[in-house]
């Protein structure tokens, strides 16, 4: 919190001075003003116009949060622009990945907008977004509301502190459920990356959440690398199985 003097505003708006206000109560003063940044933040993020990229209305649409995952704070879903979004927020946008530039999406936390929006998760989304990483997404949600109830990227720090790649954590079990479901139920033809993720689901190689929640360290990184070994003995036929579908590079990489 910036430096404020005696005789300026308070920064509550109280409309008297500092000194007489919270002056010696920076405590409630910070609670007060990172209340109102993320109330500015949900106004910002929540104002975007809608877009309906590719089929991701149709798809939306045809999802009923309620009846799939027994939520009853979420009734929808709501696509705003991926660059539009990008612009509003603080993100190193060198560690976004191509993936987030070219044909994909990315679901906005819904602490971020619940100020202003408590019934619809937002998820931004690129123009020419496929159909594969729409259900990728789709899938999230999904699981965030009746699997999992975690979010991408909210393991990152247990990551770091075991070495398991983000990619094993952010896809679990109930994540790879939800993917299969969706594409026989759209009839999507999954990418490169999703086609591993589903391929690993198949032979039930896919984290369980509950192990994952367990904390238990020394089974988690030893599935993760049974994971790993799987990917490698098997790298031929998931070759075969990648190499004419969109995201391939010549060699079958680590799931999105």
């Amino acid at each position: 919190m910036k430096k404020i003097g005696r005789n300026e505003p308070c920064p509550c708006g109280s409309g008297k001075k500092y000194k007489s206000c919270h002056l010696g109560r920076e405590d409630k003063l910070y609670l007060i003003e990172t209340k109102k940044m993320k109330e500015e933040v949900a106004e910002k993020i929540t104002s975007l116009p809608e877009v309906t990229y590719g089929r991701s209305r149709e798809m939306a649409d045809d999802i009923n949060i309620k009846e799939l995952t027994c939520d009853t704070q979420f009734t929808g879903i709501k696509f705003i622009d991926f660059i539009s979004y990008v612009a509003l927020e603080s993100f190193d946008k060198g560690n976004l990945g191509d993936k987030h530039h070219k044909c994909a999406g990315l679901i906005v936390n819904p602490k971020k907008t619940e100020d202003k929006d408590s019934n619809n998760i937002y998820i931004a989304i690129t123009p020419n977004i496929h159909d594969s990483s729409l259900i990728h997404e789709l899938a999230h949600v999904l699981d965030f509301l009746g699997g999992s109830g975690l979010l991408p990227g909210s393991t990152f720090q247990m990551g770091l502190e075991t070495g398991i790649p983000i990619d094993h954590l952010d896809h679990t079990r109930e994540f790879g459920n939800w993917l299969d479901g969706l594409k026989d139920r759209f009839n999507v033809e999954l990418d490169a990356e999703d086609k591993i993720i589903s391929y690993l689901n198949e032979h039930k190689l896919l984290l369980e959440t509950s192990l994952i929640k367990s904390r238990d360290d020394s089974k988690l990184i030893a599935h993760s690398k049974k994971m790993m070994a799987f990917l490698i003995d098997h790298k031929v036929e998931i070759d075969e199985l990648i190499k004419d579908r969109i995201g391939y590079q010549g060699k079958h990489t680590s799931p999105k």
